[in-house]
């Protein structure tokens, strides 16, 4: 339509790299006495050894993995470099001391380290000291380290457990010690399995005594971690109200699929017959069918919407696209319910995102762990939904999960709680976390319209970044603590029959999924980068509750996103958008331009600045203290008087943690600028194994605002620099 202001694309033209140079360094550790602390070294690399060579995968791997500490006050980090100009390869940080990381150091390495070592000791400058004095220490990595989960190692309870090897194995070393560790814990239990996923994780399943556990780790190096192998949870709704009769399902908007990784969605109740494009079942082992509710309920919320039960006026419904059906939850003869555990359902999401990426591109989760997570720790399937983003250009949108009970005090003590932090696998860095809001109260509920619901699990994420991204309606509590029939959330029982009841983040999750879908068919040439980044970029602030005194952004994340505002500019804003990629020797500086209505000398308008910058780390599974192994840093200049100026920009008008995937910052100008070019400028910063050649892809969202809404700033953009900027081709068929 010609009088659709769809936002503006900034062309190639517009961008210039310019070289950098590239500095670092670190402290220099003292000894008092190098030969004594040699001596140290000489003996404990020869105790390592004796250990090491005792293992029963050492003939299968050509590195040994083992514990380095630097002294007290002194982090390993900051040693990196100069302990691996010995031969090391530093793999990991531990999280709670700084002086201790996991390295690597090759077999055929260890003799050139020792004869260095004897250098060291021998010679009378102590030739190599700049390199060795940083360590303190060195081992073998102890057990009790590898072992990520509560055990009682005297008990005879057989618990399930997930053996993890390192990522950076060797696919000829994998092979070997996989079966090396599996035919080791035969000897204790026949309920074993492996998988060697396609992020590089090998990882061992089985339920065995506690008591082996610790004999099994002793015997292994290459055994990173033992984790518990958790179970996955889903809840069920209320059927409310009869459908209405006659009800007509429209046809369907959209030809594309979202995938709905759930209980499974109930294709013969005369609703989704036609929506369900496909069935792929992982239904766990002693399922007889599945369990419908749940998963029915979050994919009609998927492809209706928030507002379905308009259907009892209307007599119809109008979904917006096809489903990909992928039950994981399933009942057994009994009626029971099966659930997934962490193995299984990695399984399932690696095997249908492989097969499936090329046409399906949302997925949606509204499943998790009742645990909350802990600071710089990655669950095993956030970790394979991270590669799966990034490898297959997909987009996963998690529900934060749900808080089941009070916690303390509302909202305070509750919000507090240690408990209401996001769970497994919401924490995952590229994928799309939502939690809940309300958009219904009375006077019993206990959060207003538009306030973070009592029941929506809150941030910080893993790495401290912010979690949930973003909230949507998932309904509302009231007092105590219990759900109320107005203030829930409506979507269709598993028979078809009826609009039923609940509340959580899972059916918020949902909303969120076709928003996303909506912004792929709509720019079916970008990746999830462009559509995470304008579901960021254009939501609407949300509100907390008045006692709770953190920032917003750790409760409700950057808003509710606003799907129009999303593909079109309003009367008092333009945007200009840009995919691009970054190398890791250049800044790349992107030029926009703010139309001369915006001046500073006008009284009638007052400029504000929107920036919103998303892109797809790499991630390293063997270190979660460094997990994102890429930053972008990003600085705005604004046109003065002969030459451009950078803004510094801080506070609440800022949000860049360093290494985490979402940049975004706003801020308005009243003097001291001119109008016509502004720049963005960026750069890539890596750590990790990162190869030199590595380039990050990114999007960049530039929002240009009237605060005063006098002007019609999409019009003067096109009147003053129509040449420049054509508005992106939007698929409006979608």
């Amino acid at each position: 339509m010609s009088d659709d202001k769809f936002h503006f694309e900034i062309p190639k033209e517009n961008i210039r790299n310019e070289k950098y140079e590239k500095t670092g360094g670190g402290i220099s550790v003292q000894r008092i006495d190098h030969t004594e602390h040699g001596l140290n070294l000489h003996t404990q690399t020869l105790k390592l050894k004796e250990v090491e060579l005792s293992k029963k995968d050492f003939k299968y791997t050509s590195d040994l993995y083992i514990q380095l500490e630097t002294p007290a006050d002194i982090s390993i980090k900051s040693q990196k470099q100069k302990i691996e100009h010995l031969g090391f390869e530093i793999l990991s940080f531990s999280n709670s001391n700084k002086s201790i990381g996991t390295a690597r150091i090759k077999k055929e390495v260890l003799p050139v380290f020792e004869q260095k070592l004897i250098e060291y000791i021998e010679s009378p400058e102590n030739i190599g000291k700049t390199y060795f004095s940083p360590i303190e220490q060195i081992s073998s990595i102890p057990v009790e380290n590898k072992i990520k989960t509560e055990i009682d190692f005297n008990s005879d309870e057989e618990i399930s457990i997930i053996i993890n090897l390192y990522n950076i194995l060797a696919r000829k070393e994998r092979f070997a010690i996989n079966n090396t560790i599996v035919e080791e814990i035969k000897q204790y239990t026949e309920n074993v399995s492996f998988r060697n996923f396609s992020n590089g994780i090998t990882s061992i399943e089985c339920t065995i005594k506690s008591r082996f556990i610790p004999k099994i780790v002793s015997e292994f190096t290459t055994i990173k971690e033992i984790k518990a192998n958790h179970t996955f949870f889903v809840e069920s709704s209320i059927p409310a109200e009869i459908m209405p009769n006659p009800l007509k399902i429209n046809p369907v908007q959209s030809d594309s699929v979202i995938c709905i990784i759930d209980s499974g969605v109930n294709n013969t109740n005369g609703i989704f017959d036609a929506i369900v494009k496909d069935r792929i079942n992982y239904l766990p082992l002693g399922s007889v069918d599945c369990g419908y509710n749940h998963g029915t309920f979050v994919a009609s919320r998927c492809v209706f919407g928030d507002e379905l039960d308009s259907c009892l006026g209307t007599h119809m419904l109008d979904p917006y696209c096809y489903i990909l059906d992928v039950p994981v939850f399933g009942i057994d003869e009994f009626g029971s319910t099966k659930n997934p555990s962490e193995f299984e359902l990695r399984i399932a999401i690696e095997e249908v995102v492989i097969g499936n990426h090329e046409k399906v591109k949302v997925y949606n989760l509204s499943l998790g762990m009742p645990h909350p997570i802990n600071d710089f720790e990655f669950s095993e399937l956030a970790k394979l939904l991270d590669f799966l983003s990034k490898e297959y250009k997909v987009l996963f949108v998690i529900a934060a999960g749900n808080i089941n009970k009070a916690l303390g005090d509302f909202p305070s003590d509750h919000f507090n709680h240690l408990e209401s932090r996001i769970g497994c696998p919401a924490e995952s860095l590229l994928g799309l976390t939502v939690g809940s809001i309300a958009k219904y109260s009375n006077k019993n509920s206990l959060s207003e319209h538009n306030v973070l619901s009592a029941f929506s699990r809150i941030g910080p994420g893993a790495d401290k970044g912010i979690k949930p991204e973003v909230v949507a309606h998932g309904g509302n509590l009231v007092t105590p603590y219990t759900t109320a029939p107005r203030v829930s959330t409506y979507g269709i029982s598993a028979d078809g029959k009826s609009l039923a009841l609940d509340v959580g983040t899972s059916h918020a999750a949902p909303i969120i999924s076709q928003y996303a879908q909506q912004l792929f068919d709509y720019y079916p040439n970008s990746d999830p980068n462009l559509v995470k980044g304008l579901i960021c970029h254009f939501s609407d602030n949300r509100d907390i509750h008045e006692e709770l005194t953190e920032n917003n952004s750790k409760y409700v994340g950057f808003g509710e996103p606003n799907i129009e505002k999303a593909i079109r500019a309003n009367g008092n804003n333009a945007a200009y958008i840009f995919e691009g990629v970054l190398d890791q020797e250049n800044y790349q500086y992107i030029s926009f331009h703010v139309p001369s209505t915006l001046a500073a000398e006008e009284e009638n308008s007052k400029l504000r600045i929107k920036i919103t910058i998303t892109y797809d780390p790499s991630v390293n599974p063997d270190h979660e203290a460094e997990y994102s192994n890429s930053r972008i840093s990003a600085k705005l200049f604004k046109p003065t008087t002969g030459n451009f100026m950078p803004i510094n920009i801080t506070g609440d008008d800022s949000y860049n943690l360093p290494w985490n995937p979402i940049i975004q910052f706003e801020k308005s100008f009243t003097r001291s600028y001119l109008v016509g070019q502004w720049d963005l400028r960026l750069r890539l910063y890596t750590r990790g194994n990162i190869e030199d050649d590595y380039k990050q892809d990114y999007s960049v969202v530039i929002e240009i605002i009237d605060d005063k809404s006098n002007t019609d700033v999409y019009k003067d953009v096109v009147s003053e620099f129509g040449k420049i900027y054509k508005p992106i081709k939007i698929n409006v068929a979608a």
